[in-house]
């Protein structure tokens, strides 16, 4: 990520802080933001591929792009909520991975998006066992710290940002762009 990203990333959370909520709720809305996201991803795909007739083809493969980068986004706000630096975050398990890792992780059309809602049964269930709280509201046993759901954002993000690099060749220069789009519609 370009070093304004940082700034951006902060400007969106910061502004999204200044909602009336405690720091645990906006932690999980916002976590719970990117299962919006990916279902917009999700809608994007079907339609690129025209595979709901009712619907017709009605995307193409640049709203898929649009609909990743905003999972990528999302999912940075959010760890960002949960670490308190989220880019560094992602810059570090970029490091720990071979470039050819990230960029190599095949077609995009539908293992890539399954892969992602895995990563996000991951990031669920570390938070359950964060807070100590099953599915149902029951107290269970802490099984998971906010370092656990750290990891799990980041590596969604990096799930997220191979798919995205399949459809543009660079998924960072595309998250960049979606990221001043919005806080220029934040600061609107």
């Amino acid at each position: 990520m370009k070093v304004d990203t940082r700034d951006y990333v902060t400007r969106l959370r910061k502004w999204l802080d200044a909602a009336p909520t405690s720091v645990e709720d906006a932690r999980l809305l916002r976590v719970l933001k990117i299962s919006e996201e990916l279902g917009e991803v999700a809608e994007a795909l079907h339609r690129a591929l025209g595979a709901n007739p009712r619907k017709g083809a009605s995307h193409d493969w640049g709203d898929v792009a649009k609909e990743l980068a905003d999972v990528i986004v999302t999912a940075v706000v959010a760890l960002d909520s949960v670490s308190g630096d989220g880019a560094t975050v992602v810059e570090q398990q970029l490091q720990g991975r071979v470039e050819e890792e990230i960029t190599a992780a095949g077609d995009i059309r539908l293992l890539q998006v399954l892969a992602i809602s895995g990563d996000m049964g991951a990031i669920a269930n570390a938070v359950y066992g964060a807070l100590g709280t099953g599915a149902r509201g029951e107290a269970v046993e802490i099984t998971h710290t906010w370092e656990d759901v750290e990891a799990r954002l980041g590596l969604l993000i990096l799930t997220a940002a191979a798919a995205l690099d399949d459809l543009t060749g660079d998924a960072w220069d595309t998250v960049d762009e979606r990221l001043r789009f919005l806080v220029a519609r934040v600061a609107a």
